[in-house]
């Protein structure tokens, strides 16, 4: 790999000896912000990757600080160098990004490069903390969180390197694991802002990209992510449960929560088999799902679990954080686990009443008692 990419490595090993200072920088520069998804990148008619421009003109990326660019409004993409770190072949990178974060925890994060801080690590613009990026590589679309910073290095395919993808990131959309010495072309772009209430929704008729599953074409040039079936809004905080079983997502929710939702409608009515959906990545739909394969599908639905993640439901005891979340609370022990999305339960079986909706996998509407359960929840959630 190019000496560019050596001097990012070492920058890399620099700032997590900093880490601490850095987790102060970044508090101060409060809390990070919410965002919904979105399937659209660059205008219809523009070649994937090409300059592409706003109504009004004006270019949708300028240059920026260091050689890097400045992001154009909501759902107008950029082509940009990028490189990945960490992960067992890059022990110098570590596991704790620039802000203090445990990236192992925080799988969805990736560094904007540029400088030894967060105040001139500016290859983006200078992003605050915990701004989420929509990323795509070879037509797969996630939503990242910046947590880190790096020093950087040249050019990537005469594009301005500007960003890091944490391995575990970049595993989730593909990229070849290489010791973190791959390096490349991405599309990035800003997530609209919180309360676009027909982001992930269907109004007009719309669709929204969750993420493009493994069967979808991979052409190097559609930057643009494939449409899932959307999902369903509803106002207020809390899930509603709908006549055909899938459930509605509170459009006042995180975009996580959302995802989680929208992950859960893709699997609704799948038979349960005591050990279906295992032995599989997250990213394929399975023929039929037990209670732990299930509601990791929903996590990694949010990118809350790495793709290879498989495990039993007593291993979800130590998931996350202790205690009920404000959004997502798993309830976990040895023989099941089950999970409250925005208020509405997500289980394998009936375990609350006649009343309690379909015996099958899927959304329930119902209380069940969490005796004898591990309450655990999602970092943040």
């Amino acid at each position: 790999m190019t000496n560019g990419n050596a001097r990012r490595r070492r920058g890399r090993g620099l700032l997590a000896g900093i880490a601490g200072s850095s987790a102060l920088m970044a508090a101060a520069l409060g809390a990070g912000l919410l965002a919904m998804l979105t399937s659209v990148f660059a205008p219809a008619g523009s070649p994937c990757g090409a300059p592409t421009s706003t109504p009004g003109g004006a270019a949708q990326a300028t240059s920026g600080p260091g050689g890097g660019i400045v992001l154009g409004p909501p759902g107008i993409g950029a082509l940009v160098g990028a490189t990945e770190y960490g992960g067992p072949g890059d022990p110098s990178s570590g596991t704790l990004g620039s802000s203090g974060a445990n990236l192992l925890q925080l799988p969805d994060s990736y560094a904007e490069l540029g400088g030894t801080s967060f105040q001139t690590a500016t290859a983006m613009g200078g992003l605050p903390y915990e701004t989420p990026l929509q990323i795509t590589w070879q037509g797969r679309s996630t939503i990242a969180y910046k947590r880190d910073i790096g020093l950087g290095g040249g050019p990537i395919d005469g594009l301005p390197r500007v960003l890091d993808l944490w391995w575990e990131l970049a595993g989730s959309l593909g990229i070849p694991y290489e010791d973190g010495l791959w390096s490349g072309p991405v599309q990035i772009a800003r997530p609209p802002a919180a309360g676009a209430g027909n982001v992930l929704g269907q109004a007009d008729g719309a669709q929204a990209a969750l993420i493009v599953p493994d069967g979808a074409a991979q052409d190097p040039g559609a930057c643009a992510p494939a449409a899932l079936e959307g999902v369903p809004m509803t106002s207020g905080e809390h899930a509603q449960l709908l006549s055909n079983g899938l459930a509605a997502a509170p459009a006042g929710a995180p975009a996580a929560v959302q995802e989680i939702v929208a992950a859960g409608n893709q699997i609704v009515g799948k038979p349960y088999e005591v050990g279906g959906g295992h032995g599989l990545p997250l990213s394929e739909i399975a023929p039929s799902y037990d209670c732990s394969s299930s509601v990791e599908h929903l996590l990694y639905g949010a990118r809350l679990l790495p793709v290879s993640y498989d495990a039993p439901s007593g291993t979800l005891e130590t998931y996350g954080e202790p205690g009920p979340g404000r959004w997502v609370t798993l309830y976990a022990n040895a023989d099941h686990v089950f999970m409250y999305v925005a208020g509405l339960r997500w289980d394998t079986h009936n375990a609350a009443g006649p009343d309690d909706g379909s015996a099958g996998i899927g959304w329930h509407p119902l209380i069940r008692s969490a005796a004898g359960f591990v309450a655990r929840h999602p970092v943040g959630l």
